[in-house]
């Protein structure tokens, strides 16, 4: 019997290699329409922007084809690299839209870091997420084909010699793209041209998601505190040198240090802000402290999220515009410590302690909170399992372990407590009492997917003011001098509604502010004041009877200066190079340059 004709290897191999190059360059395209269709800054089909927007696709789909080419190398199966790359950049996509609908901000990467620790970010996040059967059925499939594609052959044509080469030049690639190296940036030189850290949103849509994402790490993810602009703050001192002069040579005026007591309400504003909304009956209880203690509007450097813009202006005292752009300064500052509000009370001999029924990982609070001067950091597991209303710690568990904490021996004591009840989402809230729901008053012109988003607010703000009440009550009844300084964060995500009702003062949601409150258990005197979240702990601070000598000296002594305009340019850039100097622990020098006299140490 005559033997099959033997086919050489080499002629074995080559039409096999030529199936398998096709493939790939299959798979390189489907990369490439998927970020050309996803991404929202490119637009092929438009005429008169072709080249602006193949540059564009050009930047986004480095960084891409880099991951792929990384993929590819380390598993040599093709299908499922292109997959997973597929899955990531629409996860990224989706990530983007979903916060961009509710935040009006675009991803950045801090946000990726949350992925460092993921499982506080997961308990949060999830409570945004809606699996129904068709999700359910697609997550199934996809689990499933991935599964299967982990049985994929290996490809032949990536021998080890060219695997190796791959790989090696894809991390090198990508490492050094990451590091923002040359050739790199030489090649996103013109997109450089459109970044700008004060208009996020714009800039994705002019350098595409991916390459702006790559940008604000290269512009701002690793560069810190910048450094402060002295002439601007020499310029800001001199023009108020008689007043600060003698604001800083002032000493502490109590004898004994009172208790602070600080809330930072989740998602609180005036819903009488809005069209319709009826003025007198969301929270009465502020309104009726309003009376007896100092309050006003509060301008917060956030909206709809992102807590830690406003806490980090109220526990540093600067402004968020001092950092450059930075937009998650837990995240994104790696600092050893913080100067700021709790560091002043600490060297004043007080006991500090940070309250907030949410993991303490989440947002780096662990990490920084102790870098701001808190001894003691009480998170999720100090709150009983059981005290939940809709998805969140009930506001009167915050209050309840408030006042455990407050003791009536010892030292003063500063509490900073952050509450989570009224936290989003807004569109689901399990558990809340129907009848309560159905008694709250709505407003005409709502759609029923808007006003379900609208009572569940109200009725978690109803909560938040009755709590306020209560802690307020329990306060003014102490022995002990006790400050309480109460502030919403930002607006809530109620996007829908904000679209449909407006604002009385034909505003967008984004420019509203949010209501702040101080009282003194033994000084009720009614003051009103509109202030910015950062002037808060000068004010506090005031209040205490408490000098620092320097950054929160300086902030009293502008703030009560009749000709003080935070919004003229000269004086907005002169407070932004104190608080840099003040972050960087330099301000006490220029003050002595300046003045001639050296700060004032604490009493």
């Amino acid at each position: 019997m005559p033997k099959p004709l033997a086919i050489p290897r080499n002629l074995r191999w080559r039409p096999c290699v030529e199936r398998e190059f096709t493939a790939l360059c299959a798979c390189v395209l489907l990369l490439v329409l998927s970020v050309a269709q996803l991404d929202p800054g490119i637009d092929l089909a438009d005429a008169h922007g072709s080249a602006p927007a193949l540059r564009v696709l050009a930047l986004n789909l480095l960084p891409a084809l880099t991951g792929f080419a990384l993929v590819l190398a380390l598993s040599r199966r093709l299908l499922l690299s292109a997959w997973l790359l597929l899955l990531t950049i629409a996860g990224l996509y989706g990530a983007n839209a979903a916060k961009l609908g509710a935040l009006q901000m675009p991803l950045l990467p801090a946000d990726l870091r949350l992925f460092i620790e993921p499982r506080p970010a997961l308990q949060l996040f999830s409570h945004y997420v809606r699996v129904d059967l068709l999700h359910g059925l697609l997550i199934v499939v996809g689990v499933g084909i991935t599964f299967t594609l982990l049985r994929e052959r290996p490809l032949r044509l990536l021998d080890p010699r060219r695997r190796l080469l791959m790989g090696a030049t894809a991390l090198l690639a990508g490492t050094t793209l990451y590091a923002g190296a040359q050739p790199w940036r030489e090649l996103y030189r013109s997109a450089e041209r459109d970044f700008q850290p004060w208009a996020l949103e714009q800039t994705a849509m002019r350098t595409g998601l991916l390459g702006s994402l790559l940008l604000y790490h290269w512009e701002i993810g690793s560069r810190g505190i910048p450094a402060a602009d002295r002439a601007a703050a020499v310029a800001l001192l001199q023009a108020h040198a008689p007043e600060l002069r003698a604001g800083l040579a002032l000493s502490s005026t109590l004898a004994s240090r009172p208790d602070i007591v600080v809330v930072q309400s989740e998602s609180l504003f005036d819903p009488a802000r809005m069209r319709g909304v009826l003025s007198d009956r969301w929270l009465p209880r502020y309104h009726a402290l309003r009376k007896r203690g100092q309050s006003g509007e509060l301008t917060v450097p956030t909206f709809a999220g992102g807590t830690i813009r406003t806490e980090f202006e109220v526990l540093t005292g600067a402004p968020l515009t001092s950092l450059g752009g930075i937009q998650y300064p837990w995240l994104e500052l790696d600092q050893t410590e913080y100067p700021g509000l709790t560091q002043v009370l600490e060297t004043n001999g007080y006991a500090t302690t940070a309250l907030h029924p949410n993991a303490a990982a989440f947002w780096n609070r662990d990490k920084v909170f102790p870098a701001l001067g808190f001894e003691r950091f009480l998170d999720a597991g100090a709150f009983p399992l059981d005290r939940i209303v809709g998805l969140f710690t009930a506001d009167a568990a915050l209050t309840e372990r408030i006042l455990a904490e407050l003791a009536n021996e010892g030292p003063p004591q500063f509490l900073f407590a952050i509450s989570m009840e009224n936290h989003g989402p807004f569109d689901w809230r399990p558990n809340l009492d129907a009848q309560r729901l159905a008694a709250l008053p709505m407003p005409e012109g709502l759609d029923e997917g808007s006003r379900l988003w609208l009572r569940n607010y109200l009725y978690l703000l109803d909560d938040a003011d009755t709590e306020l009440g209560r802690l307020a009550k329990a306060l003014a009844k102490r022995k002990r001098h006790t400050l309480l300084l109460f502030y919403g964060d930002h607006l809530p995500d109620l996007g829908p509604v904000y679209a449909e009702l407006g604002f009385d003062d034909g505003g967008d949601a984004k420019a509203q502010s949010v209501p702040w409150l101080l009282l003194d258990n033994r000084n009720p005197r009614a003051r009103r004041s509109n202030l910015h979240a950062f002037m808060l702990p000068a004010r506090l601070l005031e209040a205490a009877g408490i000098r620092d000598g320097a950054w929160f000296d300086i902030l009293t002594t502008l703030t009560h200066s009749p000709d003080f305009s935070f919004d003229d340019p000269p004086t907005r850039a002169g407070l932004d190079a104190l608080a840099q100097l003040h972050l960087h622990g330099e301000l006490n020098a220029v003050l002595d340059d300046t003045f001639g006299l050296a700060a004032v140490e604490p009493q």
